[in-house]
């Protein structure tokens, strides 16, 4: 069955922050800033599709400027042919990914060599690669993937964090990550730093009819709990679902930036919004 992808994403600075220091990339596509209202999309598969969530780190400076390298690097270099192309599994595809990752902390480095104001500065990133038949989620860092199939939300990466290591030894829950102390302490991320080396998560996943995944920067679950986000999900990617998304993000006085990517699958397309990439 060819399934229709259909894409909305949003990025803004949120209700107490002055600035944005989050990305949202999309199969070349980059967003920065606040943007006023959700964008929608289709995606053709006829190539593997990349989107990615990116959270900057390090200060104004450095940590905008930091998504900022990620992101170029991720257009520059998927606009290059056989970058997925020749990665017919999922150990070939975490290779590739781990590149384009590696390229930019190097070009993060070439940057904080020149400006030392900027040294500390590193990014946390998730996204999926997609497939006709597949998708690979990844994280590095404690920006999210969630896998939702109708009644069924489920986080199909792990944070590389404080609090997740509490969840796994059963000190904490999931409900409580959201809020606790440690919860923006995060353990790995692409970064200027030369002597530490990026962890990545990655989790291959078939594609469905009538499933979706979101992608989110920490400010998103952090606002909204799983039970939250899953109500939210219930319908299929729109400019206006996704705005009731947003609305409900602003509503909690979401402390961070929030940025998110939710992509869907159905057998047909619908009128009206889809925009090809």
């Amino acid at each position: 069955m060819n399934l229709t992808v259909k894409t909305a994403l949003m990025t803004h600075r949120g209700a107490v922050r002055k600035d944005n220091q989050d990305v949202v990339f999309v199969s070349g596509i980059v967003r920065t800033g606040d943007m006023n209202t959700p964008e929608v999309c289709g995606l053709d598969l006829k190539r593997p599709a990349l989107l990615a969530v990116i959270d900057g780190m390090g200060g104004y400076a450095g940590g905008a400027l930091a998504a900022s390298i990620l992101a170029e690097t991720l257009a520059e270099e998927t606009e290059k042919e056989n970058v997925f192309d020749a990665g017919l599994d999922i150990d070939n595809d975490e290779r590739a990914l781990r590149r384009l990752l590696s390229k930019a902390a190097q070009r993060m480095r070439a940057e904080a060599l020149k400006n030392p104001v900027v040294a500390d500065m590193g990014a946390t990133v998730s996204g999926v690669l997609l497939r006709e038949k597949s998708a690979l989620a990844f994280n590095c860092g404690d920006c999210r993937v969630y896998h939702f199939s109708p009644g069924c939300l489920e986080r199909v990466t792990r944070d590389h964090s404080i609090v997740q290591m509490l969840f796994e030894t059963e000190e904490i829950d999931e409900e409580e990550m959201r809020t606790h102390p440690k919860k923006n302490i995060v353990t790995s991320a692409v970064s200027a730093n030369s002597l530490i080396e990026f962890e990545l998560y990655v989790m291959e996943l078939p594609l469905c009819e009538g499933d979706s995944f979101f992608l989110c920067s920490d400010g998103v679950w952090e606002a909204l709990s799983s039970l939250e986000l899953g109500a939210l999900l219930t319908r299929m990617p729109s400019s206006q679902a996704a705005r009731v998304i947003f609305e409900a993000l602003m509503a909690a006085n979401c402390h961070d930036n929030v940025s998110f990517i939710w992509t869907g699958f159905s057998s047909a397309a619908e009128n009206g919004e889809l925009r090809g990439l």
